[in-house]
């Protein structure tokens, strides 16, 4: 089943100014399959780095955005809706301490009767991690130790010992559990580093588009690469599941051309995107919203003509 989920603008005005209720609403009366938000705790004046997604590694966003906490919009959400997918794309993982992300996932996953989904990234910003108290160095391992110790936690009794920086004791509960044993893992990130991440440690891939475009052949070669990572670790490629964060440009929306981009990712393997839209104002975000669904019904129709 090809999912569309949206991108919760949940940073500067949207929160107050255009309502987060109103947005939850329009999203679901769209008919979108997800709601999904992302992560900073804090931004930076004069940061010197690199976003990875911009070909001038600026990442756009005034460091004084007001930015809700993420694992708190989960909440909201879980309370707010009933069917669609709750997930982040990306929690910064090597930021969050493992066992009460665990703890407040499971949680929320409760609430929300198996539908949160964690998109898990390693991270960007390195004055971020600095604000935090939280090394920037070695986050890509903290990353993997972090997925270990929150599936251990999952199972209600996480195993005694060292996962990467973190040590558990003996005789540890960690309840409740998630509805389905386990909040699915989809590893965020475009590097070779994040491809082997996922292969090795997620439940799927959560690419990103860039600002400047991604071709259908170009995913596909990211994808070949994916396949090659699962293939020296002996697993089957087959059982990641495949998502992709992708910001649609407005003038886009609704247009043969987007929806021929779209299903040209699908046909690699892409079952869920996430997309982020410009709401510049909220009937202006309300008319995105009905032709970004225009596009998806027509990629799904395409799709479902193709395999008949």
């Amino acid at each position: 089943m090809l999912r569309f989920g949206i991108q919760l603008p949940h940073y500067g005005a949207g929160p107050l100014g255009l309502g987060l209720d109103a947005l939850v609403d329009a999203i679901i009366d769209a008919g979108f399959d997800g709601i999904w938000v992302s992560d900073h705790v804090v931004l930076i004046d004069g940061t010197t780095s690199a976003y990875p997604y911009t070909d001038d590694g600026d990442y756009g966003f005034p460091a004084d955005t007001p930015w809700y906490e993420a694992v708190a919009m989960l909440a909201y959400l879980a309370a707010r809706t009933h069917e669609v997918e709750l997930g982040t794309a990306v929690c910064v993982l090597p930021q969050r301490q493992p066992v009460l992300l665990a703890k407040q996932l499971a949680t929320i996953d409760r609430l929300a009767d198996g539908r949160v989904r964690l998109g898990a990234g390693a991270g960007w910003l390195a004055e971020e991690f600095t604000a935090l108290g939280v090394p920037y160095d070695g986050r890509g391992a903290r990353t993997d130790a972090a997925i270990a110790l929150l599936r251990d936690c999952w199972t209600g009794t996480p195993a005694p010992g060292r996962y990467g920086d973190v040590s558990v004791p003996g005789g540890v509960h960690c309840r409740p559990t998630p509805v389905n044993g386990s909040v699915p893992i989809l590893v965020g990130g475009n590097s070779p580093a994040a491809l082997r991440r996922a292969a090795r440690l997620g439940d799927g891939w959560l690419g990103a588009v860039p600002l400047a475009g991604l071709s259908a052949d170009e995913l596909g070669g990211m994808v070949a690469r994916l396949r090659q990572e699962c293939d020296q670790v002996g697993r089957n490629p087959s059982t990641l599941d495949l998502s992709l964060r992708i910001a649609a440009p407005s003038h886009a929306l609704g247009t043969p051309a987007l929806r021929d981009l779209l299903l040209g990712y699908a046909e690699h393997g892409v079952t869920r995107f996430t997309v982020d839209l410009s709401w510049r104002d909220f009937d202006t975000g309300r008319r995105r919203l009905d032709a970004l669904s225009r596009t998806a019904a027509a990629v799904r129709e395409s799709l479902t003509a193709g395999a008949t």
